[in-house]
């Protein structure tokens, strides 16, 4: 027997029995709600984007960099060119990050990465170093800030390109005649050869002695005693040299070296966080790195 036309959308299956099943009321309200919110937050996103606010505060900064520029604040008409080029920059760089040209930039990576650490470090050196921090950081690196040895000098060259072997005995023999008339500094120079730079040295240290003669020849120089010495080679030849006054190492006080303490110690607090910083966030990341075949 067939079944009535009126009983046929009440079979097994049929769309109206369908749609009268609770479960599937419930689907379908949830699947609106979600087509719902997602229109609404995709427009309110929108709107955000393409609303742009210059705050008071930024345009007191604006205001201030040009004063600081030119010595005079700006006037109506400049603060509001300054405002526009504001407003231009902000449209154009929203919609260079819309477009996804920031991705796959490497001076934007690096740009980025940079103010990553400038903003660590940055929070880093929030709270002053106390003086306790600076003394163990003086007591630790004291070599760093000890005064260099200084002395008074006057030498006499002996060119070895032109006395060959005979250059040291040269040099001896000129020794024992100053020592024996005892020549003052300033009237040696013409015992010995013609010398292009200069013959004397004034509170020199050993990093100035060695700038213009090498470092063992520096070296050798402050380890003489007073009068005239040598002789001693250099990279030019060989030297008599006057040790006159001279002023030991020493270890200021802290008080006197405090401001490089303090900018010293700041340098170290930065390469600190910036190395703990990175272990942190290091952690959360597992790095694999392909090895790649060398060619044969």
């Amino acid at each position: 027997a067939r079944m009535p036309a009126n009983h046929a959308s009440l079979a097994p299956g049929s769309p109206v029995k369908l749609i009268r099943e609770p479960s599937v009321q419930f689907a379908v309200v949830g699947l609106l709600l979600f087509l719902a919110y997602t229109t609404v937050a995709d427009r309110l996103e929108r709107d955000q984007r393409q609303r742009i606010v210059i705050s008071a505060g930024e345009i007191e900064m604006l205001r201030a960099t040009w004063q600081g520029q030119w010595q005079r604040p700006p006037t109506d008409e400049e603060l509001q060119g300054l405002i526009d080029n504001r407003v231009r920059e902000e449209v154009l760089y929203r919609e260079a990050v819309a477009a996804g040209l920031d991705r796959d930039d490497p001076v934007v990576r690096r740009r980025m990465v940079q103010k990553m650490e400038m903003l660590n470090q940055d929070l880093a050196l929030l709270r002053p170093a106390t003086d306790a921090e600076l003394r163990a950081f003086f007591q630790q690196h004291q070599d760093r800030y000890r005064r260099p040895a200084r002395l008074d000098a006057t030498h006499i060259y002996f060119n070895a390109d032109q006395r060959g072997n005979d250059v040291e005995a040269d040099a001896r023999r000129v020794l024992d005649e100053l020592r024996a008339g005892d020549v003052p500094p300033s009237q040696a120079a013409a015992y010995g050869d013609r010398f292009l730079s200069r013959h004397a040295f004034r509170q020199a240290t050993p990093a100035d002695v060695a700038r213009e003669f090498g470092q063992e020849f520096a070296d050798e120089l402050f380890t003489l005693d007073a009068g005239w010495q040598g002789p001693i080679w250099s990279g030019f030849g060989v030297h008599l040299v006057y040790v006159g006054e001279r002023t030991a190492s020493t270890l200021p006080a802290f008080a006197d070296v405090r401001p490089e303490l303090e900018r010293d110690y700041d340098v170290q607090r930065r390469d600190e966080a910036r190395a703990a910083f990175y272990a942190a966030l290091s952690a959360n990341y597992e790095v694999e790195v392909e090895v790649v075949s060398g060619g044969e």
